[in-house]
């Protein structure tokens, strides 16, 4: 399931881009980002230095890669500052209205001239996220440029494989979340979206990404819709599974540096969810 010399060979790209843009800089900040405990600072700095490659005029492969780190600072500072509720609530939303209405446009079919997984992964989690401290009306709103991003994501090479499987982890999200049972269409289908996680965790690695079973997220999602469907005990198995193998995967190395601290983010989740599963 874990294939060593191709995360070695991740881990190494991430760092490094030959005969193109220089990466050093940005990627140095990237990899800081969880150094400064509740301090933005390296994640915004890692931010400026892919946007300033990006202002640069960083054209193909490079555009998509500089995009690419750009906009996972918005997740990282989402998902690790602000929480889902309290005063923290509406910096969370900004960020992510930020990230799919401005930064994800930096890969917009016309930029790139083709379509691209990495635009509608990034597109469709900024405006899940988003919906996820909005109000019922504006999850209204929200409803259909996410099911735009999905459906056309899904239908693009490789749209079920990028990030992990990470358009089909985003409609899992979607169709697991209780809040969805307002909102029309039959979106709210957690036994679906219990088949989605499946098959992110099943997905191989996109060229230059990496597979579903890397990534803690697909497991996490999982657990939650088992929570839904009142499958607790199998939540916990894959509970205990997940905090098993993701804290040696990290250890060991095994875990690009693109996702390393989301990792043990992630990690931090798992067990909250595992304590709900055994109540």
């Amino acid at each position: 399931m874990v294939k060593k010399q191709l995360l070695a060979a991740l881990a190494l790209g991430f760092s490094f881009s030959a005969f193109g843009a220089d990466f050093s800089e940005a990627d140095a900040k990237f990899a800081l980002r969880d150094s400064a405990g509740t301090d933005k600072t390296p994640t915004l700095e890692a931010r400026a230095a892919y946007k300033a490659i990006l202002d640069q005029g960083a054209k193909d492969a490079d555009l998509v890669r500089a995009a690419e780190g750009y906009l996972r600072t918005y997740i990282y500072e989402g998902t690790h500052f602000y929480a889902t509720t309290g005063t923290e609530k509406a910096a969370r939303q900004k960020v992510f209205h930020e990230c799919w209405s401005v930064a994800a446009e930096t890969l917009k079919p016309a930029t790139l001239g083709f379509e691209s997984p990495v635009y509608y992964y990034f597109r469709a989690s900024c405006i899940a996220y988003e919906a996820e401290v909005s109000t019922v009306l504006e999850r209204l709103t929200l409803l259909p440029k996410l099911n735009d991003a999905l459906d056309k994501g899904l239908a693009t090479q490789g749209g079920t494989t990028y990030e992990g499987g990470g358009l089909l982890r985003v409609k899992a999200a979607v169709k697991g979340n209780p809040a969805a049972k307002g909102l029309p269409g039959g979106l709210y289908n957690p036994e679906e979206a219990l088949k989605l996680s499946d098959q992110a965790i099943a997905a191989e690695a996109y060229p230059g990404n990496a597979e579903g079973a890397l990534f803690c997220e697909n497991f996490r999602r999982k657990i939650i819709t088992l929570l839904e469907l009142k499958k607790n005990a199998d939540a916990l198995v894959v509970a205990d599974q997940t905090l098993t193998d993701f804290p040696s995967y990290l250890e060991e190395g095994l875990i690009p540096e693109f996702i390393r601290a989301e990792t043990s983010d992630c990690i931090g989740h798992v067990t909250q969810l595992k304590a709900d599963a055994s109540k």
